[in-house]
């Protein structure tokens, strides 16, 4: 309810100060015909009496005005904050979504882990000499976690030696690419060469526990099975920085002050891109749905290529942005130079 005229101080302060000075001048005509019994005194005092309480007033209204003013933009900085949160948890709810509808839309490309990892072989195989490739998937030691311990066992003499060649392709597209990234999980929140305990492990342990139940799920991985996957992981990524520092052919990369190895915050699913301005499809990307938003599909595992440029353009720019390549200056100068 807005106040009226009268109780309003930003509104009639100039009627109130025009009736303060109508009173000193009735104050003083009636001094002036009373011959001098009315005392201006007592009227200049009850005016300037009128005038302070008036202030007074107006003070105290202009204060209570700038703490409602106050109140307001924090109940709005409120509401603005929830509604982010909201957004936020909205955007995550159609990341999984996408994912999974993709999934199901792919059902007759590649599906089962084996078929799938020889896409992987093959993709890696074709990549020789690439401009640009970029994996991103949850272990350096791609796949081994899962042909280890995948149920219904697995051969595991056809695994170990498919895992084997999947490594040494890696290595050697990590020596002979213009541009090499490997984004992967996290192993761990402390440095190395300090044991990590079970609450210090990274998210790279989270997704592994996750795979693990999806196969046993009567109980959590066991530490030595966790810590013999930590270790092809880190061992693999010394092995790439080894090949990137003294044989790598990408002086470029290595000018831009890019490391090899990049950490992903999440996983939503995992990816191999290839740019090679000089193949006959320039652009190729491979897709494997398994991610941190879809662990309950580790027995069904999809996947499928893609060779439409817009679409694989697309998935650069999601590994730019998971990685944060894209706010590096110096991947922003390759780029410039070497446009994709």
């Amino acid at each position: 309810m807005r106040p009226s005229f009268l109780f309003d101080p930003s509104k009639s302060s100039l009627f109130y100060l025009i009736l303060f000075l109508t009173l000193a001048v009735v104050g003083l005509t009636a001094h002036e015909a009373l011959s001098g019994e009315y005392s201006i005194v007592g009227s200049v005092a009850s005016f300037l009496a009128l005038f302070v309480a008036f202030q007074s007033w107006k003070s105290a209204d202009d204060a209570s005005r700038k703490t409602d003013q106050a109140m307001h933009q924090m109940q709005e900085l409120v509401h603005e904050t929830r509604q982010l949160v909201v957004s936020s948890n909205t955007v995550e709810e159609q990341i999984k979504t996408a994912v999974v509808t993709i999934s199901d839309a792919t059902r007759e490309m590649y599906k089962g882990f084996q078929p799938i990892m020889c896409e992987i072989e093959a993709f890696l195989t074709e990549a020789a000499d690439s401009e640009y490739l970029a994996i991103m998937t949850d272990s350096a030691a791609i796949g081994s976690f899962y042909a280890r311990h995948h149920h219904p066992p697995l051969n595991q003499r056809e695994m170990r030696a498919l895992t084997n060649r999947i490594h040494d392709l890696l290595l050697q597209r990590a020596r002979d690419a213009r541009e090499f990234y490997l984004a992967t999980l996290a192993a761990d929140e402390v440095p190395d060469a300090v044991p990590p305990t079970r609450d210090q492990h990274g998210h790279l342990h989270y997704f592994v526990q996750g795979v693990w139940q999806q196969f046993h799920p009567e109980s959590p991985v066991t530490e030595e099975y966790w810590n013999e996957h930590r270790e092809q992981h880190l061992s693999t990524l010394r092995q790439i920085q080894e090949m990137f520092t003294s044989l790598s052919e990408h002086q470029e990369q290595w000018a831009a002050g890019l490391e090899p190895h990049q950490h992903l915050p999440v996983l939503p699913l995992q990816l191999f891109i290839r740019f090679n301005a000089e193949a006959k499809e320039p652009f190729r990307a491979l897709v494997v749905f398994l991610g941190q938003y879809n662990l309950d599909r580790v027995a069904e595992t999809r996947a499928m290529q893609s060779a439409d440029p817009e679409l694989v353009r697309t998935f650069i720019s999601m590994f730019e942005s998971l990685t944060s390549l894209d706010d590096h200056p110096g991947y922003q100068q390759l780029r410039r130079q070497f446009p994709l």
